[in-house]
C-alpha cells in the first residue's frame, strides 16, 4: 500500500513518474498541500497539520466529502510534513511519495530533503519527487537499484559524517568500496549509463538526487 503526501511547497505539474493514483493509495494533504490536490482534482483521504494555510470554506468542502481532518496546534514541535509522514506510517503503508516539498524557502527545502534520513523511516521506501528530480536516502548496509534510468544525471551527498563503503555500478564514474566525507563534492553530476545500475553504502547515509529530465 502506498501513501502520497502533498506538501505545501512548489510544484507546477504532477510528475510523470507518478503512476495513476489507485484505490488503495492513501492520499494525505499536509496542510496547504491541499491546494495541489485541488489543482489536480484529487480528493485526499486525510488533511494533517495546524490548518493555518487552508481557508475555512475549503476545509468545510473537504469535510463534506468525507475527508478525515487531523488538526494540530500551531505551536508544535514537528512540521506538517513530518506529522503527515507519521500518519502514513501508522496506516501501515510500504511506500511513501512526497510531492510539493521543495520551494523558495531554503530552510523548509533542506528540512524536507533531510527528513528522508530520519531513523523512524529507516525501513520505509520514501521518495521525494518534483517536476525535475527525485530524492531518496540510502542508509546503512543498503543497496538501491536504478532500473531503467540510463541517461539520467545523478548526484550523491553524504549527510552523516563519513559515508563508508560506497559502491556505484552502471555509472559513468563508478566507485568501489569508497569512503566520502560529508561536504565532499566528488559525488556530484554523475550519469547513469546502465539500466541495471545500483548504489550501495555499508555505513552512513547518502542523499541520492536523480535528475529525471534529460
Amino acid at each position: 500500500m502506498r501513501s502520497i503526501i502533498f506538501a505545501n511547497g512548489q510544484m507546477r505539474i504532477l510528475p510523470s513518474s507518478i503512476k495513476p493514483i489507485e484505490k488503495n493509495d492513501i492520499i494525505i494533504a499536509a496542510d496547504g498541500g491541499l491546494r495541489f490536490c485541488r489543482k489536480f482534482n484529487i480528493i485526499p483521504n486525510l488533511i494533517v497539520g495546524d490548518l493555518d494555510s487552508i481557508d475555512q470554506t475549503q476545509l468545510s468542502e473537504m469535510e463534506d466529502k468525507g475527508v478525515e481532518i487531523i488538526k494540530h496546534p500551531v505551536r508544535k514541535d514537528e512540521t506538517d510534513l513530518e506529522l503527515s509522514l507519521k500518519v502514513a506510517l501508522d496506516k501501515g503503508v510500504s511506500e511513501i511519495i512526497i510531492l510539493g516539498a521543495l520551494g523558495a524557502r531554503w530552510d523548509m527545502t533542506f528540512s524536507n530533503a533531510l527528513i528522508l534520513a530520519a531513523d523512524y523511516l529507516k525501513n520505509m521506501h520514501v521518495r521525494l519527487i518534483d517536476d525535475y528530480q527525485e530524492i531518496i536516502c540510502i542508509k546503512n548496509n543498503k543497496k538501491f537499484f536504478l532500473k531503467n534510468h540510463a541517461g539520467f544525471m545523478l548526484s550523491i551527498l553524504p549527510i552523516s559524517g563519513i559515508a563508508e563503503g560506497i559502491t556505484m555500478r552502471g555509472m559513468e564514474y563508478e566507485l568501489v568500496n569508497e569512503n566520502l566525507p560529508m561536504g565532499s563534492t566528488r559525488g556530484l553530476s554523475n550519469v547513469i549509463i546502465d539500466n541495471d545500475a545500483f548504489i550501495q553504502v555499508n555505513r552512513g547515509k547518502l542523499l541520492v538526487i536523480i535528475n529525471t529530465k534529460n
